[in-house]
């Protein structure tokens, strides 16, 4: 059997922050790879360091020591500029919190993840974003600010943001988090159907084991460490 590209790599990643008394430990080597085509759970309980290896793994937040090959790009040691550029039309990030842009459109908050990744621009741009928007069932909302949407329909638009420039590797951090049963259920089909017809790899940081068992392997993290 061939195996598929090694999109992420991590070797021996620690990550530590600063603490009222010295340095808190949050990662404690971790190894671990994720390969094109597959899509991953992390889980663990709350302070496990689920999100913090999603943001060290983005490039998001420095690892304090460790080797991260990002799309065969070394990470540690990179600068704010040099890490966008890694990320910049080949990564996807749908965040818990949604993080749109209040002032923009859903079509606005989609069509300028093409733009600022020069995948396209102008009405070409647009069209695509509502095509995207369309795929997630919100082509009514297109000119609707995150404001005037509910928390599923916010979260399916930072699905479409996160997938419209067609990525090799989406990060989603708790993606149903916010969201009631049903909501979740169809942001969770999305995020999985958008990998797999892009060819995507899909990690998630999730508490929800419905979400985890969907997907071809689980990670599960315990005070910093791999354990499973």
């Amino acid at each position: 059997m061939i195996q598929s590209e090694i999109l992420l790599s991590l070797t021996n990643v620690t990550l530590s922050l600063p603490g009222v008394d010295g340095p808190v430990a949050i990662l404690k080597g971790i190894d671990g790879e994720i390969r094109a085509g597959e899509s991953v759970a992390i889980t663990g309980r709350s302070g496990s360091g689920k999100s913090s290896l999603l943001a060290v793994a983005t490039g998001l937040e420095p690892a304090t020591s460790g080797s991260i090959k990002l799309l065969g790009t070394q990470l540690v040691g990179l600068n704010e500029d040099q890490l966008a550029a890694v990320r910049r039309g080949h990564i996807g990030i749908v965040f818990q919190a949604f993080h749109l842009l209040p002032n923009m459109t859903a079509l606005e908050n989609v069509a300028i993840a093409l733009e600022t990744a020069d995948i396209a621009t102008g009405k070409a741009a647009r069209d695509r974003a509502a095509h995207a928007l369309d795929q997630v069932g919100l082509l009514h909302r297109l000119k609707h600010y995150p404001s005037q949407l509910s928390g599923g329909e916010q979260q399916r638009v930072a699905v479409a943001r996160a997938t419209v420039i067609e990525p090799k590797l989406i990060f989603a951090d708790e993606p149903t988090g916010n969201l009631d049963q049903a909501a979740g259920q169809l942001v969770r089909d999305l995020l999985l159907s958008a990998a797999r017809s892009q060819g995507a790899a899909l990690v998630l940081v999730t508490h929800e084991a419905s979400l985890a068992a969907a997907c071809d392997r689980i990670i599960h993290l315990d005070d910093g460490k791999v354990v499973s």
